[in-house]
């Protein structure tokens, strides 16, 4: 009879045992891909072509995504600090919603800009959080994401007409189309 009320309660533990890490899970992949699109314009405002050499790196299941944890309505605040493989890390910082276990607003896990920079590299990252308000630590523990590269896609030849002689100025807008419509070359 004991062996079956320990049984039961680890059993119940095990239930109620919580996800820590990313919402959408802490096994992501990335995926280059690269295509060509020509893009013909003429209109109002003058006539151009243009050949542009698409590329991108996609991460699945999100290149943004919220960090689930434990429940404690006393916490605002989740810091998070991974540790690359190369041994650099990064820290990022957002609101918490305590009561909920997760943070307010989704990370920047991938997309890496001039005014912003990615919390994961590919690879093993070691990640720690910290839950806070103010300067009490409520909670903390670490986790791993593990980013996979995969084989490069490419998408077929596109060709575009546009009215616009600005789109045969603008690659980015016609790569954001071109790998929209190819669902990132699937």
């Amino acid at each position: 009879m004991l062996k079956l009320v320990i049984f039961i309660t680890a059993l119940c533990s095990l239930a109620h045992a919580q996800h820590i890490g990313f919402e959408k899970g802490n096994s992501l992949t990335v995926t280059p891909i690269q295509g060509q699109v020509r893009v013909l314009c003429g209109g109002f405002n003058g006539n151009g072509t243009a050949l542009y050499s698409c590329r991108d790196i996609v991460m699945k299941p999100a290149a943004y995504d919220h960090f689930v944890g434990p429940r404690d309505a006393r916490v605002t605040k989740v810091e998070l600090t991974a540790f690359h493989q190369d041994g650099s890390n990064r820290s990022k910082t957002e609101d918490y919603q305590g009561a909920r276990g997760a943070s307010a607003d989704a990370f920047n896990l991938w997309i890496s800009t001039l005014f912003q920079k990615p919390l994961l590299e590919v690879g093993t990252n070691n990640v720690n959080y910290r839950l806070v308000s103010g300067s009490t630590v409520y909670a903390e523990g670490s986790f791993q994401a593990v980013v996979t590269k995969t084989a490069m896609r490419e998408c077929p030849m596109a060709t575009y007409q546009s009215t616009d002689v600005n789109d045969c100025n603008s690659q980015y807008s016609i790569c954001q189309r071109y790998f929209k419509e190819f669902n990132n070359c699937q």
